[in-house]
């Protein structure tokens, strides 16, 4: 451990703007940073000439904000033992080499890369970019910093990746890049290959780019019709996919895209609706005054309270659980459940935190059945779950908001495992072999 000049003394933590010292705690805070810098990348590219200065700029923006040294070369030597490799490390660059070989790599980037759905271009473009990989500049972050370089680029050249099909199992990711390092190409550039092709297939003609989601719904069901309905007309039918602006509501002969602005809030998959499109200068009333008045009212105190009561149908064993109390949200939490989107509470690491004490105390004490029943069900059954007195449609105005929010947060945590993983196979400081 002493040999890494990186961590600090006695641990394998990496040195941190933020002085943290336990690995668990230090892994999320990164995964959170790198993938809100991911996020605000793609809108805002880091501007170069796609050199050695651009990538590292790259690494900086996404890794400035926990180490002092982002967007610097290491100064010590890397190895991992990789499975694909038969327990042999990938030959990365000696940090006196690192600037020499990462230049050399770059320097076929040079010029047009071709239409990455073929063959060689796609062959062309994966040789470089494992031989970037190789040269593996930074102490951390290496993978990561990659996918974003090169997808940046293929995009600034008209050919973008959809990254969502790169990066959906990390390890094969790295696996490929690994055999690729040994002359093993090809995996890698069937990736770049498919990757290209799906985000091409994701451009709908209707509705511009669709979501991961939204594509794998529509591919599925064989590329049925999709229409915009004019506004005023009345939508009936199933949701099965939410993409960046639309809802695709499955009707008895064709797929609507109702745009989302008709909602109330972001509509979940498989449930049956029946919504008004709206004209795009058209927005619904959005001041729910009651349920606004509701959370106001059980901001910071107990939303549910602990009952030593025997509900009907439950036995002796089921009502030691109506002694959990279900507190109601901190005044914090309750102003974003009134202001903010789910996404946004569950990219705040406060706020997603205490939304999800909430949800588990809800488990807890009724189950997940339960729970689903006491925020969606029929009125007369949820009630039927409630001590005495206990006001239904307060509870749902801050348990439904609250739901969405959990939702969210649990894309997110799939999302940030999968960076964590790119993160976790990082090489460690030594000689490689």
């Amino acid at each position: 451990m002493s040999a890494d000049p990186y961590v600090y003394e006695g641990t394998d933590v990496l040195r941190n703007r933020a002085e943290i010292r336990d690995p668990q705690a230090l892994a999320e805070r990164e995964q959170i940073v790198s993938f809100r810098a991911m996020l605000q990348l793609r809108k805002e590219p880091v501007l170069g000439q796609f050199d050695l200065t651009h990538y590292a700029a790259v690494h900086k923006r996404l890794f400035g904000e926990i180490y002092v040294w982002a967007g610097e070369n290491r100064t010590a030597e890397l190895w991992k033992p990789e499975v694909v490799l038969q327990g042999r490390s990938v030959a990365y660059s000696p940090p006196a080499a690192i600037e020499s070989h990462a230049q050399a790599a770059l320097a076929q980037l040079r010029g047009e890369p071709g239409n990455l759905k073929d063959s060689r271009p796609a062959i062309r473009f994966a040789q470089t970019m494992a031989a970037l990989w190789q040269a593996h500049p930074y102490r951390e972050g290496n993978t990561r910093t990659l996918l974003a370089f090169m997808e940046q680029y293929a995009r600034h050249h008209s050919q973008p990746l959809d990254q969502a099909l790169i990066t959906r199992v990390p390890s094969e990711t790295r696996d490929a890049l690994v055999l690729a390092t040994n002359g093993t190409i090809r995996p890698f550039a069937e990736m770049v290959r498919n990757a290209r092709y799906s985000e091409e297939q994701r451009a709908h003609p209707v509705l511009g780019r669709l979501s991961a989601e939204a594509f794998e719904a529509v591919r599925l069901m064989g590329a049925p019709r999709i229409v915009l309905p004019e506004p005023g007309t009345q939508v009936r039918g199933q949701v099965i996919a939410t993409s960046y602006r639309h809802a695709l509501v499955r009707e008895a002969r064709q797929i609507s895209a109702v745009p989302l602005h008709a909602f109330h809030a972001l509509p979940e998959n498989n449930i049956r609706l029946d919504v008004r499109v709206l004209a795009e200068d058209e927005r619904l009333d959005r001041t729910q005054p009651r349920e606004e008045a509701v959370r106001i009212q059980v901001t910071g105190r107990v939303l549910i309270p602990a009952s030593f009561r025997m509900l009907a149908g439950q036995t002796p064993e089921d009502a030691v659980r109506n002694r959990i109390e279900i507190t109601g949200p901190s005044e914090a939490l309750s102003e974003a459940l009134r202001t903010r989107t789910p996404k946004e509470i569950a990219a705040e690491p406060r706020l997603a935190e205490e939304v999800r004490r909430i949800d588990q105390s809800l488990i807890e004490r009724f189950g997940r059945q339960g729970s689903a029943l006491l925020i969606r069900g029929g009125a007369g059954e949820a009630r039927k779950l409630l001590p005495p007195g206990q006001d239904l449609e307060e509870i749902r105005a801050v348990l439904k908001p609250l739901i969405k929010a959990v939702v969210a947060d649990d894309r997110l945590q799939t999302t940030l495992a999968q960076q964590q993983t790119l993160g976790r196979d990082e090489p460690y400081v030594g000689r490689s072999v």
